[in-house]
């Protein structure tokens, strides 16, 4: 189906002659309501705190591997490289489909 520029404008002011009523006045605001967590949400809540309070990374870890590398002592298996980058085609080529 094709829409002229003609239909559109008729569209367009049709739309704008239109009285529209005005949805903010009609409005009641309620200021009665309140809000409990429940325990299962409090603690949640903790959790995320706690959570975000650790680094992103372990440095004990970091700095162990980059000693490791600066050493010439870090070594990653062949077989595990080539599953990584196997793993990775697959994914891209089944979300790429």
């Amino acid at each position: 189906m094709i829409i002229s520029r003609a239909e559109i404008a008729s569209a367009v002011s049709a739309y704008k002659t239109v009285k529209r009523k005005s949805s903010v006045a009609s409005v009641a605001i309620d200021t009665t309501d309140s809000f409990e967590r429940s325990a299962a949400a409090a603690s949640l809540a903790s959790v995320l705190t706690s959570a975000s309070a650790e680094p992103f990374y372990r440095n004990d870890l970091v700095e162990h591997l980059r000693r490791q590398i600066s050493e010439d002592r870090y070594f990653v298996p062949s077989e595990q490289i080539v599953e990584k980058l196997l793993g990775r085609l697959i994914v891209e080529f089944a979300t790429a489909a």
